[in-house]
């Protein structure tokens, strides 16, 4: 009985150890986690938060007439379809302190106002292409430089009209509470309202 009770206080000790040589460490962890620069750092390791994508098929029409002087041989007209697809989210790098407030062990994150992050064209098909009367001479660089600056501007045209800043907004806010839940660290994310789409603004976006 004595060895039983010797061998459960053995256990009951060492058991004691082992509780103080790993919860300070897990303490230390959780308080560096609750910290404004932990929050940063864990957040910023994505870059930016790429919440929506938007694709969208659309037809280009292009035209240019002929000079007389040369006979209309120099008219050109094209017909394209182009795949583009527009991507809107957080710019993480705009994340700051000032951003994070820790209140009794919880994190409290007001985002930034999501934004349009890239405009790219995958894909242009040349459908119809006619140059001069006979379809001889070779198509002008302008033409193709006309049909992406006018395909941009239309996809990105239609993702405003899709609200895409609006879905990455309330998306942004739920894939941030996902990551932190994965840490176990108690967060609470309050997204900033949507901000205007104007196709002018972003229309130089890659």
């Amino acid at each position: 009985m004595k060895k039983t009770l010797l061998l459960l206080a053995g256990f009951l000790l060492l058991g004691g150890l082992l509780v103080r040589l790993f919860y300070p460490q897990q303490n230390q962890a959780a308080e560096k986690i609750l910290s404004r620069d932990g929050i940063i750092t864990q957040i910023k390791q994505i870059n930016r938060l790429e919440s929506t994508a938007f694709y969208i098929d659309t037809i280009i029409r292009t035209e240019k007439k002929g000079d007389w002087r040369k006979l209309w041989q120099d008219a050109q007209s094209g017909l394209f379809i182009v795949r583009g697809k527009v991507l809107a989210g957080l710019n993480l790098d705009k994340l700051t302190q000032e951003n994070i407030n820790i209140v009794d062990g919880k994190a409290i994150i007001s985002l930034p106002p999501v934004e349009i992050l890239s405009a790219d064209l995958e894909n242009i098909e040349i459908y119809d292409l006619q140059t001069g009367t006979f379809n001889l001479l070779p198509a002008e660089k302008t033409l193709f430089q006309q049909v992406q600056t006018e395909a941009k501007r239309q996809i990105l045209a239609s993702a405003c009209k899709a609200d895409i800043l609006q879905h990455a907004t309330r998306q942004a806010a739920v894939q941030l509470e996902n990551l932190f839940t994965l840490t176990q660290t108690q967060v609470s994310v309050y997204p900033a309202a949507a901000p205007p789409c104007k196709v002018s603004i972003y229309s130089r976006i890659k």
